[in-house]
């Protein structure tokens, strides 16, 4: 069986920030009452696509993909980065803050704490184990972020081949709606 992806339906996704909102509530609470601001788990993307008569907002939803091969847990010098069930996981105690981490994730999904040391998306790995979907998931209302197996793409949906996966394994699949299909048919 293979591991479970997030999925992120692209026609779906108005931009309205809930996940945001929602994971960095989910982040704060985690990272206790000393932390200035929430870290930027996940990150929502705008991108025009289209044209004339047809111009189109897209939004891509960023965030930890936890990669099959993770190019932060590669370069990290004292390990604090490591893939375990699933989940790229970052040890708080063992970051050393040097932030090469950072920059080796093409998908800029590790960000720097106030006090040096790195921070990402954890996958909500707790709420997972007790058979719950992650926290962004959980908040979309218009329930174009999904978590589990994605082999069946929603109606009237192609993978979205636009996406550079970075040869990494990312787990995730963007969903988008394939060219000639008109998204308002009178």
């Amino acid at each position: 069986m293979s591991e479970a992806m997030f999925a992120i339906d692209l026609a779906r996704c108005t931009g309205c920030l809930t996940c945001v909102v929602a994971c960095n509530d989910r982040a704060m609470a985690l990272a206790g009452p000393e932390t200035t601001g929430p870290p930027k788990w996940l990150v929502v993307e705008t991108r025009e696509t289209g044209a004339y008569p047809r111009p189109e907002l897209v939004f891509y939803v960023t965030h930890c993909f936890h990669c099959e091969h993770p190019a932060c847990a590669e370069v990290c010098p004292v390990e604090a980065i490591s893939r375990e069930d699933g989940v790229v996981a970052l040890d708080d105690v063992a970051c050393i803050g040097c932030g090469v981490c950072i920059d080796a994730c093409p998908f800029g999904a590790i960000t720097q704490r106030p006090t040096g040391t790195a921070t990402k998306c954890d996958g909500c790995a707790d709420e997972v184990a007790q058979g719950r979907e992650p926290t962004c998931v959980r908040a979309c209302p218009m329930r174009a972020l999904a978590y589990g197996e994605t082999a069946t793409p929603p109606v009237h949906r192609v993978m979205d081949d636009g996406f550079d996966d970075h040869d990494l394994g990312p787990r995730v699949v963007y969903w988008r709606r394939p060219s000639g299909i008109d998204p308002n048919p009178s």
